[in-house]
């Protein structure tokens, strides 16, 4: 048995038992043992009278045990509150006409009140026992409230002493059980967290070990076409300068008297072919070195992150590309792959959404995304590592970052990436570059 369905069961059930127990212990030893002569009049047979008298007690308080005990043991707001109703009513009735407050009825409120207390979760509970106690105080001061029809049946109104005494047990009570749940909740509540954070950490690795096999195979590919690419570069310009180099080498050795100026020439034109060469190579070199991580530079990896994410984690997400390009360039591309990296990172770990939506649209010179889910939102946002991140990239292209948390719940990004000057074929060399993607964020 685990420590909360003590706290939440088990702990009230008992404490539930033993106030029950003792209203019954109290009547049985005083109204049957004790033989006690002197009894409300339902009936003009003495015999009949007694059986009546015990039916009246008995049944109600049968009733009301089972009605508490319904509230604590099955689920649901409105069984327990139904529980709750049937459990006042034959509490109320049990105790009519019984003129022992500071034990009887003082136990069978107690009961109430504590189960009232240990069933709800806060605030609920403080609000439910504080009803009950004001109800049972109007039924002490009120005892006709059934009406006058029942004749023979005395009214006993007590005095402002016991009512006091009573009040201020039910309180007791109810203040001890109320935050036994409190805590109960706080512990259940930090268990489910912990949970959460361990599972959200186990699904967040395999995404990020997935995301780094995709980089890895895509890196491989793109090896190929690099080398593929170079080689030819390399074949066809440097390739071609060399081999013009001995052609017009290889000549002029063949003509031992070459006149000066001749000679002069053909110096000319090695040397031009040479400084051709030299800078078709240092284009090349150039070209290697501004390569760029392919994942990041490609609206594709949002699809394919999409696809692993759901794989992963058994989240849904849609996206809509809207009239988007395919294309923004590799700044701009690896900007958003970036925020919906870090977007799908908050919904599972914080926002413990089950469906992310993202919405693309561009509009005249500007570029807008948005990515909802219908997580638990929150109600004061806190700007994090990962949401300063955002903004930082963001910023660094003119962009701007919107956050908020509808009061339906979940939890919204809309970003806005200025379009006007922004180079849609910047850093050509990225499409078919490498790198390394951290996707752990």
């Amino acid at each position: 048995m685990e420590i909360k369905d003590y706290f939440y069961k088990i702990g009230p059930a008992i404490t539930t038992a033993l106030f029950l127990s003792g209203a019954a212990v109290v009547f049985t030893l005083k109204y049957i043992y004790a033989g006690t002569d002197i009894l409300p009049l339902f009936d003009s047979d003495p015999a009949l009278n007694r059986q009546l008298f015990y039916i009246n007690f008995y049944i109600p308080f049968g009733v009301a045990a089972l009605a508490l005990y319904g509230c604590l043991f099955f689920p649901g707001f409105y069984f327990r509150g139904f529980c709750l109703a049937v459990g006042f009513a034959a509490v109320i009735i049990a105790g009519y006409v019984l003129e022992d407050l500071l034990t009887i009825n003082l136990w069978l409120y107690s009961a109430y009140v504590s189960v009232s207390a240990a069933a709800f979760t806060p605030p609920k509970n403080y609000y439910v026992s504080g009803i009950a106690i004001a109800l049972f105080l109007a039924v002490l001061y009120h005892p006709w409230f059934l009406g006058y029809s029942i004749s023979g049946l005395p009214f006993f109104v007590p005095d402002f002493s016991q009512v006091t005494i009573m009040a201020l047990c039910m309180i007791c009570f109810a203040f001890a059980m109320a935050p036994i749940r409190f805590l109960t909740d706080k512990y259940v509540n930090s268990e489910a967290t912990v949970a959460h954070l361990n599972s959200v950490g186990a699904k967040m690795l395999l995404f990020n070990h997935r995301l780094q096999e995709y980089v890895r195979n895509f890196g491989e590919e793109a090896v190929k076409k690099d080398r593929i690419r170079f080689t030819s570069e390399l074949h066809d310009s440097c390739g071609y300068v060399f081999t013009n180099i001995i052609a017009v080498t290889d000549a002029a050795m063949s003509f031992p008297n070459m006149e000066t100026e001749k000679m002069r020439d053909t110096l000319f034109l090695i040397q031009g072919q040479a400084r051709e060469g030299l800078q078709q190579t240092r284009s090349i070199l150039h070209m290697i070195r501004e390569l760029q991580d392919p994942a990041l530079g490609s609206i594709e990896a949002i699809y394919e992150m999409k696809s692993i994410f759901e794989e992963v984690t058994g989240i849904t997400v849609e996206i809509e590309s809207g009239n988007m390009k395919h294309d923004y360039g590799w700044t701009v591309n690896t900007v958003l792959t970036r925020i919906v990296q870090e977007s799908f990172t908050n919904s599972v770990r914080h926002g413990q959404a089950n469906r992310i939506l993202i919405h693309f649209w561009e509009f005249p010179g500007c570029l807008t995304m948005t990515v909802s889910d219908n997580g638990i939102g929150a109600r004061h946002i806190v700007k994090g590592i990962g949401l300063a991140g955002m903004e930082e990239r963001l910023a660094a292209i003119g962009g701007t970052l919107d956050i908020s948390s509808p009061e339906d719940g979940g939890f919204r990004l809309k970003i806005s990436i200025p379009l006007v000057g922004m180079d849609m074929k910047d850093e050509p060399a990225a499409a078919e570059g490498r790198g390394v993607w951290d996707a752990g964020t």
